[in-house]
């Protein structure tokens, strides 16, 4: 089983990284968590080829070809190769029907050479939203076997991650876990803190929610989204010790006088401006009242294309077998 670099050493060196950020805060660079993962990923590989002659595989859906989903995809594909890992990626038409989307995920988790399967969203508007009576993402999420699940989005996965018994469970979702094993190698403290997670979407936002909420981080969680007053969202952002950011939207951001001084910032809501930026939601200048920042890019991003091998080593396990249950951190 993988262990989290909760207890690893670290060596912080900030000033190497060109982002506009003016002390006090840290800023949390993905890459030396991700190097770490990344060890353990490929020796895992190697490992299971000799025992077992086989190579962990990773096969991605991906609806359309939008610049965000295809820079995303391209790392993940590339990282697995990296760590001696084999994947594949399917590409559909937009106008794909979830029924038909549903039934290509379900011949592959059928698939005894798929290891681990990773539906790309988000997804066109008519499968994120579907029609009533049609077939909409979670059905498609409902179609992927436990044990080859990694993003941790099907139909088993989610209750296990609503108890948040941290030894029995299978899978966490890839991004979430990257912020886990950032938190834990830049020593951020939750438990007993306010922690605000902005943004409602399925494999971010919800299971950092439950995550920093329930019995894994143990703190006092706010959930702010579209549908949260702007003065509300205000006036809670104030009071967090953690800020969790996800939204990906130019219209949304998070400006200096939203955070308390001392915050922590995790900024995840990665968009791509039209000339190929790389953007989050937080503006640098939050740097200069914030205690810990993740920069965007150089900052989550890397250990979540990390996690992914991760857990496609575990799904490797659970589909021989061998597999065991939980996380130790």
């Amino acid at each position: 089983m993988l262990v989290a670099v909760f207890a690893a050493s670290k060596s912080r060196n900030s000033s190497s990284v060109k982002y506009a950020c003016n002390m006090p805060a840290e800023l949390m660079l993905g890459k030396p968590v991700a190097d770490l993962l990344d060890a353990e990923v490929r020796r895992e590989a190697a490992a299971l080829k000799e025992a077992y002659k086989i190579v962990p595989r990773l096969d991605v859906v991906q609806v359309g070809q939008s610049p965000a989903s295809e820079r995303y995809v391209r790392n993940k594909l590339r990282a697995c190769e990296r760590l001696g890992m084999s994947a594949n990626l399917h590409l559909f038409d937009d106008n794909i029907t979830g029924a038909e989307l549903r039934d290509q995920v379900r011949a592959l988790s059928a698939n005894s050479a798929v290891h681990g399967i990773l539906v790309q969203l988000p997804l066109p508007m008519h499968i994120e939203e579907p029609a009533e009576g049609a077939v909409g993402k979670f059905e498609i999420f409902d179609a992927i076997a436990p044990e080859k699940d990694v993003d941790g989005v099907a139909r088993y996965s989610v209750p296990e991650l609503y108890r948040a018994d941290i030894g029995k469970l299978m899978f966490l979702p890839c991004t979430p876990l990257a912020v886990l094993h950032m938190m834990a190698y830049y020593k951020i403290e939750t438990k007993g803190k306010v922690a605000a997670v902005v943004g409602r979407n399925d494999i971010t936002s919800k299971p950092m929610h439950h995550i920093l909420g329930g019995r894994i981080g143990n703190a006092a969680a706010i959930w702010l989204h579209r549908h949260t007053r702007k003065q509300d969202h205000d006036a809670l952002m104030r009071q967090a010790d953690i800020v969790v950011t996800s939204v990906g939207n130019p219209n949304y951001r998070v400006t200096r006088d939203l955070v308390k001084p001392g915050a922590v910032v995790i900024d995840i809501g990665t968009r791509v401006d039209p000339d190929g930026t790389l953007k989050g939601d937080a503006d640098p200048d939050v740097c200069e009242v914030a205690s810990f920042v993740t920069p965007v890019p150089k900052g989550v991003g890397p250990v979540t294309v990390a996690t992914l091998g991760e857990n496609v080593i575990r799904a490797a396990k659970f589909c021989l077998g061998v597999g065991q249950r939980g996380y130790r951190f």
